[in-house]
């Protein structure tokens, strides 16, 4: 009788493992829930806009330069949102928006008659509307609630600037990484998980209020609060 019990017992035990372990594999490493909402800061660094030339055509039909024009956007602080839905166990697709106020300089310099350099300097507002992908990097030997990974994407640029008269667009494109922290999930109800987000990126940015189509590259940092559902 006594062992019987005992082997009662350790079947028990077990079926609970067993099921505790179902659980467990039901969760993905990501952290219960779906549908991921954001809001967060994110910092952009400096970004050159390139240079250009004003030339004149002589009489003899050469080229003269009459003054130098170089661009830059300075490092600004603003705002992002996202919205992201899980594809796969490790694979996420994201919409986000993000806007900013940055500094635009403008310089003239090498000019004809040796004046000195000039800087010009205006406000422009900045919005950016993209979507892309997140892939979470599963280390085995990193804390279950720290979740590396690595993103990309890109968009629509909008800049507006001359006190709102003048309206630039143009696309952007990142990649990057950076980890995801879950400070409280439960596999079940509305709410499944609340966390924080911090992520590095380079950014390219294309057109806009830069001189040329190039692509015009800077480092951005953002970090984020989320709610999963």
């Amino acid at each position: 009788m006594i062992r019987s019990k005992i082997g009662a017992i350790a079947l028990c035990i077990a079926s609970a493992g067993d099921v505790r372990d179902a659980a467990a594999q039901s969760v993905p490493a990501t952290g219960p829930g779906r549908v991921e909402v954001a809001i967060g800061v994110l910092w952009v660094g400096h970004q050159a806009l390139g240079s250009n030339d004003a030339n004149e055509t002589t009489p003899g039909g050469s080229s003269l330069r009459i003054f130098s024009t170089s661009s830059d956007l300075a490092s600004v602080a603003g705002f992002e949102g996202r919205i992201a839905v899980r594809l796969i166990q490790s694979l996420e697709a994201e919409v986000e928006a993000s806007y900013g106020t940055p500094q635009l300089n403008v310089t003239i310099s090498n000019d004809i008659e040796n004046a000195p350099p000039v800087t010009a300097i205006e406000t422009v507002e900045q919005f950016t509307v993209g979507a892309g992908v997140v892939w979470s990097v599963p280390l085995r030997s990193l804390s279950p609630r720290l979740v590396p990974f690595v993103t990309a994407g890109g968009g629509y640029l909008r800049q507006m600037h001359a006190e709102r008269t003048l309206l630039e667009t143009g696309q952007y494109y990142q990649v990057g990484g950076g980890v995801k922290f879950l400070l409280w999930s439960r596999p079940r109800g509305l709410v499944n998980a609340i966390g924080a987000r911090v992520d590095a990126r380079a950014l390219v940015r294309m057109k806009g209020v830069a001189f040329d189509d190039g692509g015009h590259a800077a480092p951005a940092v953002g970090a984020s609060a989320f709610v999963r559902f």
